[in-house]
């Protein structure tokens, strides 16, 4: 390589994305391959869930690395897994660390602080303390405020969620960034576009074509709401309401759906699992409505895709997903299950925005181009900044 080239190549910033999981990657699908053509060299980092390899198709172009991260609290595996962190960020020597989700957010901005990297973001996708309490509470609470410590930008997914950063005092007023409407990564709206047949993607997936359907997608875990919504669903079955729930998602045993809730899910003729679904755009077609009771939230992606699809959303009030929802008076108080039923029925009886609307809506706050040429601008400022 001639010296001309070899400083050419110097000269592209350097950023590493750092991710719990590769599951996680879906995050950060196509950002990172739209910054390496903008002139970056981009690595990720995440920890395998899969004993096979890969299961996370990857941005071409894109350096992949494995770090082991745990979701679950674990002293000795964390110290090694910030080891594993500093180890590859002193290899790579990045200008841009980029963290996010809960563990390699707090490890990844630590680790980028102890090696000096000028540039540290720490994407904030959600906040759990607010949907734990006592001691867990209070180590998260620590564990937040460290990683926004760390950080040299602070970036929310939402200004729902910057807003309860601020009052729960992680953060100080104004210190936050919210890019656009909001999103850490945007939607594609290439890949949500209906075949316009209902009936066919109802019998794909295993569902009568001449009942209703009320659908979800995302992890089967109690701060979901899926106990809430197998109970709505329950109800509205109780009050004469003929309809099916499709559930798309797998199981997980981090905070997981009690035993019972789950043989009811089993053993229900009108519950439908699939399980997860690399690409949900059959599932958002065969829906009526989406049901969206999660407890918690930064900026919810499921139901932006459902939106694009023109699928209204019911659900709970919850930060984030106050976002990202057109029709927010379709959102019921977090917890009440009785409500979120009454909700989901009058959707199903006399229907909500029109379709063309909420797309047209996504399209103007969360088009997945301009969120990343955001990104992108911001990463200048701040390396412009750092120098």
């Amino acid at each position: 390589m001639s010296e001309g080239i070899a400083n050419s190549a110097r000269c592209r910033p350097r950023v590493l994305y750092l991710l719990t999981d590769e599951i996680s990657g879906v995050l950060v699908r196509g950002q990172l391959g739209f910054l390496r053509d903008t002139g970056y060299d981009v690595s990720v980092a995440a920890a395998s869930t899969s004993p096979l390899g890969d299961v996370t198709r990857w941005d071409e172009g894109v350096d992949v690395h494995r770090i082991p991260y745990r979701r679950e609290p674990s002293p000795l595996a964390d110290l090694q897994a910030l080891w594993a962190t500093i180890r590859l960020i002193r290899r790579l020597r990045p200008d841009i660390v980029n963290a996010s989700t809960p563990k390699a957010g707090v490890l990844g901005t630590v680790g980028a602080w102890l090696c000096r990297v000028p540039v540290r973001v720490y994407v904030v996708r959600g906040l759990r303390i607010e949907t734990t309490s006592g001691l867990r509470r209070r180590l998260l609470r620590v564990l937040d405020k460290l990683a926004m410590f760390a950080a040299t930008s602070v970036v929310f997914n939402s200004r729902s969620l910057r807003s309860a950063a601020e009052s729960n005092g992680l953060i100080r007023p104004g210190y936050g960034v919210v890019l656009r409407a909001g999103s850490g990564n945007g939607v594609d709206p290439s890949r949500f576009r209906g075949t316009g047949c209902r009936a066919d993607a109802r019998r794909a997936l295993g569902l009568r074509s001449d009942l209703r359907v009320i659908g979800f997608v995302g992890r089967l875990t109690r701060d979901k709401g899926i106990v809430d919504l197998v109970e709505a669903h329950r109800l509205l079955l109780s009050w004469g309401v003929e309809v099916q729930l499709l559930l798309v998602g797998d199981f997980e045993q981090g905070d997981p759906v009690p035993a019972d809730v789950c043989e009811r899910i089993f053993s229900s003729s009108s519950i439908r699992t699939v399980g997860w679904m690399d690409d949900p755009a059959a599932a958002y077609e065969a829906m009526d409505v989406l049901a969206f009771p999660s407890f918690r939230e930064g900026l919810p992606n499921v139901p932006l895709e459902a939106q694009l699809f023109g699928v209204p959303v019911v659900g709970y009030a919850a930060t984030g997903t106050v976002d990202a929802v057109l029709d927010v008076e379709r959102l019921s108080p977090v917890g009440d299950a009785r409500a979120l039923a009454g909700a989901l029925q009058d959707q199903l009886i006399h229907g909500g925005p029109d379709p063309a609307e909420l797309r047209q809506w996504v399209l103007s706050g969360f088009d997945r181009r301009r969120v990343w040429n955001e990104i992108e601008s911001l990463y200048r400022r701040l390396l412009a900044a750092s120098r």
